[in-house]
């Protein structure tokens, strides 16, 4: 059996939908209080996650496999194997602001829900930044002059125009990702090598 933790909310409805069409029969119920949806004939038990965990519960052994998004990835720090770009949950990490805002000062004050991807950026440009960790509405944060600028995940860009705000910078390309603990490869050599194939065979 291998084990499957998968990403809730964003991306959630893309993975089952993902995973039906490699031939897996599973149904998210989202009013079922059960912790692992399964298919026993082709051996997979999967269980829901917040995206910040996925990681997390596969470096641990807890999970042979994870899906979540590339941010995820990046904010955890933990070392996994990423055998596979998922064609889905595409999107941007950027760095926004006013579109007439300057550096005129450091610290820069930075508002994010991703902490470890800003703090990276910041001191790869040679900046001293203050990150401000927020878990919502990072839009809010330079309106009313809690940041300078913020760091986020955009899709269409809609919501920072709404707020009269622009992309200043693009940090890295978001996809969903396919991520891999390494014990677990050599021990299920052979049912992740099978889950592994049958999902490349639906990315080509």
């Amino acid at each position: 059996m291998v084990n499957i933790a998968i990403a809730k909310g964003r991306l959630e409805k893309d993975i089952f939908e993902f995973l039906n069409k490699a031939g897996y029969r599973i149904q998210n119920n989202k009013d079922s209080r059960k912790l692992f949806i399964e298919d026993e004939e082709r051996k997979i038990k999967c269980f829901l996650v917040k995206p910040m965990d996925v990681p997390i519960y596969v470096s641990n052994n807890i999970a042979d496999v994870g899906i979540c998004g590339t941010d995820s990835i990046v904010e955890s720090e933990v070392n996994i194997l990423q055998p596979l770009k998922l064609p889905f949950g595409k999107s941007r990490m950027v760095l926004a602001g006013f579109k007439n805002w300057q550096l005129k000062r450091q610290p820069i004050v930075v508002a994010t829900k991703f902490p470890i991807t800003a703090k990276r950026y910041f001191e790869s440009h040679g900046l001293e930044a203050k990150i401000i960790k927020l878990n919502g509405s990072v839009e809010l944060a330079p309106i009313v002059g809690l940041a300078d600028v913020i760091v986020d995940i955009v899709e269409t860009g809609t919501t920072l125009k709404e707020n009269g705000l622009v992309i200043l910078d693009e940090i890295y390309k978001i996809s969903a990702m396919l991520v891999l603990n390494e014990i677990a490869y050599r021990t299920k050599r052979i049912e992740i090598t099978e889950f592994l194939d049958s999902l490349r065979g639906i990315t080509k």
